[in-house]
């Protein structure tokens, strides 16, 4: 009888100790595949970038004669980052823009004259950090690669206004009481193509479209000479055109032979 159960906890003890064994088995191989994954070289990119940006209206007034508006003029747009491939289709990328506008307004009642136009209002500074999800169409090192992605970011407008000077006297039409810094969160989408220059080398072409917060809110407004304060929609539509030059630190393997997640049956 003492034979039977001895028998019994022996064959309990090794039903218990062998899916548990071969779950740390599991583990132990998920681990590798990620670190392996981690260390491939041939994933890992940097890149910079450089292109024009352009902003939608930050004030709008609309008028039955016409409408007025402050917008900022077409600028440069610099940039970089880095990026990981997740698999030959998917990538994650950490992505830094700075643009530098200055302020107009401009103003379409009556005959459409510009003669009420008025430049060099003040300047506006964006800092945009953004973490982007990229789908490439075809695989990422391949000679052609169109890709499209959607991302968050995180976006500092500096504000700061300047004097002008018209015929009459000097005016400071932008006014910024409550701080000319503001901070906000938007979200982003692009598409694009990569174009494989060398096995390490790439060229991109991307247009990015990203929904900044206004810099403009309750405490910062517009006077305009006839003494009209115009108001400002919550958020303004930021355009990016981009070209850009990857640089990958390692050719990439065979897809047999990189490293890839191991999964438990």
């Amino acid at each position: 009888m003492r034979q039977s159960y001895r028998l019994l906890a022996f064959g309990f003890g090794l039903a218990v100790a062998t899916p548990a064994g071969a779950q740390s088995a599991n583990n132990d191989t998920l681990v590798t595949s990620i670190i392996g994954m981690l260390t491939d070289a041939s994933r890992w990119h940097v890149a910079l970038h450089g292109g024009s940006g352009s902003f939608g209206n930050f004030l709008l007034q609309q008028t039955p004669a016409g409408a007025v508006a402050v917008r900022a003029n077409r600028a440069f747009a610099v940039g970089g980052g880095g990026g990981f491939d997740i698999d030959d289709n998917s990538q994650i990328k950490l992505d830094y823009t700075y643009t530098h506008s200055g302020m107009q307004l401009r103003d379409w009642t009556g005959t459409g004259s510009d003669l009420l136009d008025v430049d060099n209002l003040g300047h506006l500074t964006s800092n945009t950090v953004s973490l982007e999800a990229d789908h490439y169409f075809v695989g990422s090192r391949s000679l052609v690669s169109p890709y499209a992605g959607i991302g968050l970011a995180g976006v500092w407008a500096h504000l700061s206004p300047d004097i002008t000077t018209n015929t009459l006297n000097q005016t400071v039409f932008l006014t910024t009481p409550g701080g000319s810094q503001k901070f906000g969160m938007a979200g982003l989408a692009n598409v694009g193509a990569q174009v494989r220059l060398t096995d390490e080398f790439y060229a991109r072409a991307e247009w990015s479209s990203i929904n900044t917060p206004n810099p403009f809110n309750g405490n910062r407004a517009f006077q305009s000479p006839t003494g009209v304060t115009y108001d400002q929609p919550s958020r303004v539509t930021k355009n990016e055109w981009r070209i850009a030059a990857a640089y990958y630190f390692g050719k990439q393997a065979p897809s047999q032979q990189r490293p890839t997640v191991a999964t438990s049956p």
